[in-house]
């Protein structure tokens, strides 16, 4: 039974959701719930095995590569599905209050991080090609759920920059296949080298094209149109998992990708470059990023850009290529995960009770509703990266590592960005904490003291005090998150071990 849990881990949601949509669509909520977290138990019965540092590989129906389908589960692929399972269940736990998400909602829920879960696992390139596709096409459903008209264009926004960055991750694909004869990640990065030195063209057309693609995926900046207007427009539980974990997903692949093919030959120096080019990136991203949350009114399309700032000191920590730099940026996703999902959470509650987006018009809500505005500034805190939050400690073993190996610029790009992450989180927890709400004869407003929109849900309030909670103890004991993270770091470096200085 042991051995068939991979395949398990991905199924069980799947047949939840089609169970739900065929059978007992009364019953949403609980069976989603159910689905998602017997997933996240199965998973968490590797973790003894991870952390010796051990792989599991599961080959459909006994099929091993090249003929076959094959799964693998070891640090670095457990590190992102515990997180995406994690931030699933919470996402289900905000959603059961909400009349308006059916069981076509539920069904979509389930089928996206199911076809996530599937990306991480896959061991063969075009697997992730074809589960990414899904993902994209369930995240546009998703994006638009409320069929709004700003909404319907965000979604078709969305999934036209992702046919575009799809086709050219299909076209990489299709390059190091016509030259491998192979799918398997592992069997092509053992045939590289060889490739390389006969047609080294077709090697760096591919790690091209999939760097523009994954680039897209992750919201590179200036390949990040897609992400503001998917995330503000989208339904705050959407956001959420959105921002906390669907963008992650195209940092996976690069980080697989990227080490476990194209820089773990002896032509280490020549595809360096690239890494030097994903610093630049993480820079931009930082400082362009910042500049548009600065610039922002609506509160949701805030927290999208301030989404592109956090990629952009993870893409530094991926970039630098030291352990330091990789515990800081993997641990960033994990803190970041957590803080920007339940930021998204408490959003939606605020716009929700307020019938506002705006950020002028939310003067007075602290005194309104205490418990979602202490949440909302201290997950705020992680994500400046303030001691004692979890924000501090990632964001400082990047900078770290940065100035270890003589990038000391790009330490100071991520403070700068951290001071301005400030500058727009405190505009918002002022106005939070500031003059009561004034009523205005022209515009009808809601009685806060009165409607039952501001007594508390539990099962909304829950995830976000949950996410807080765990982001405080992940800042005050830090060795919790690097532990989850550590196998993720020993799967990138023993690849790496033959080329490292």
């Amino acid at each position: 039974m042991f051995a068939h849990l991979p395949i398990l881990i991905i199924i069980f949601p799947l047949a939840i959701a089609f169970i739900i949509i065929f059978l007992f669509k009364k019953y949403s909520p609980f069976l989603s719930i159910i689905g998602v977290t017997v997933s996240f138990i199965l998973l968490i019965r590797f973790a003894p095995f991870i952390h010796k540092g051990d792989e599991l590989l599961y080959h459909l129906g006994g099929w091993q590569s090249p003929l076959g389908i094959s799964l693998s589960i070891d640090g670095l692929s457990f590190f992102f599905s515990f997180t995406v399972l994690l931030v699933g269940i919470m996402v289900i736990l905000y959603s059961i209050p909400e009349k308006k998400y059916n069981h076509n909602y539920y069904f979509l829920l389930l089928l996206l991080l199911s076809s996530m879960i599937g990306v991480i696992f896959t061991a063969d390139i075009f697997n992730i090609y074809i589960l990414f596709e899904l993902v994209s096409i369930v995240t546009c459903l998703l994006v638009a759920y409320y069929q709004q008209r700003v909404a319907l264009r965000a979604s078709f926004n969305y999934l036209l920059i992702s046919t575009v960055a799809l086709s050219l991750f299909l076209l990489g694909v299709g390059s190091l296949y016509s030259m491998a004869g192979v799918l398997g990640i592992s069997s092509i990065s053992k045939q590289i080298p060889m490739i390389f030195a006969e047609n080294p063209k077709i090697i760096t057309v591919s790690l091209v094209l999939i760097l523009t693609s994954m680039g897209i995926k992750s919201a590179m900046v200036p390949m990040h149109g897609w992400l503001p207007d998917a995330h503000s427009l989208a339904p705050s539980s959407v956001s959420a998992i959105l921002s906390g974990v669907v963008v992650k997903l195209g940092i996976y692949c690069l980080i697989r990708l990227l080490y476990g093919l194209f820089i773990a030959g002896d032509y280490h120096g020549y595809f360096g470059s690239s890494l030097q080019l994903l610093m630049i990136f993480g820079a931009v991203n930082i400082i362009f990023g910042a500049m548009m949350a600065l610039a922002q009114d609506d509160l949701k399309r805030m927290l999208a850009y301030s989404t592109i700032v956090q990629i952009g000191v993870i893409l530094i920590g991926i970039s630098i290529n030291n352990t330091t730099g990789f515990e800081g940026a993997l641990f960033h996703i994990f803190n970041h995960a957590l803080l920007k999902s339940g930021l998204f959470f408490c959003a939606g509650i605020i716009t929700l009770q307020t019938g506002k987006r705006k950020i002028k018009d939310f003067a007075g809500y602290g005194e309104k509703n205490p418990f979602v505005a202490l949440c909302f500034t201290i997950l705020s805190l992680g994500i400046i990266g303030i001691p004692p939050m979890n924000g501090f400690v990632s964001k400082f073993l990047v900078c770290l590592s940065a100035v270890e190996e003589e990038h000391p610029v790009f330490a100071i790009i991520i403070i700068i960005g951290s001071l301005m992450t400030a500058a727009y989180f405190f505009r918002v927890i002022q106005i939070f904490y500031s003059e009561p709400i004034q009523s205005d004869k022209n515009i009808s407003t809601i009685d806060c003291e009165k409607s039952y929109l501001f007594q508390p849900r539990i099962f909304e309030l829950s995830p976000i005090f949950i996410l807080t909670g765990i982001s405080i103890i992940m800042g005050i004991i830090p060795s919790l998150g690097l532990s989850i993270v550590s196998p993720a770091i020993k799967v990138i470096f023993s690849s790496l071990l033959p080329v490292l200085p």
